[in-house]
C-alpha cells in the first residue's frame, strides 16, 4: 500500500492521495517525501519526522535535514551533526558531516564523491 500512496498539495501544504485518487493523509505538512519501508519523511515547522501511511507521526519531528529510509535506516541532521536513526528514530550512529548518496541511495564518503561523475559533467 505504502508504494501507491502519492503526495500531493493543497494550497501551501501537502498530504498523500491512492491510486485512486482519494485522500488518505490530509493535507497538513509543510513538505514531504515518498514512503519507504513503510514511513515518510514529512516537514512540520521547519523540521522532518516520519509518518505512517495512516498518517500518524512515529518520529517526531526534530531533524534540519532527513532521508528516505533504505535497509532500515534514515540518514537525518540533528544540530548540525549528521548520522543514521532506525525505524523507531533512534541515533543508532553518528556520520561524517561530509556524506552524499550515490545514484544507487547508498552513502560514499566526500571523497568518493569528488570522484564519482556526476551527470552534466565533462570527463577529461
Amino acid at each position: 500500500m505504502s508504494d501507491s500512496l502519492k503526495p500531493f498539495r493543497n494550497g501551501s501544504m501537502w498530504g498523500y492521495k491512492n491510486e485512486a485518487g482519494q485522500t488518505v493523509i490530509s493535507a497538513r505538512f509543510d513538505s514531504v517525501g515518498s514512503f519507504a519501508e513503510g514511513l515518510a519523511r514529512v516537514r512540520v515547522d521547519g523540521k522532518w519526522g516520519f509518518v505512517n501511511t495512516s498518517g500518524q507521526m512515529v518520529i517526531s519531528p526534530e531533524f534540519n535535514q532527513a532521508r528516505h529510509f533504505q535497509g532500515g535506516f534514515a540518514k537525518v541532521q540533528r544540530a548540525g551533526q549528521w548520522g543514521y536513526i532506525d525505524l523507531k528514530g533512534v541515533f543508532v550512529e553518528k556520520l561524517d558531516s561530509e556524506t552524499y548518496l550515490d545514484e544507487s541511495g547508498s552513502f560514499i564518503s566526500e571523497k568518493e564523491h569528488r570522484e564519482w561523475g556526476k551527470p552534466g559533467e565533462k570527463s577529461e
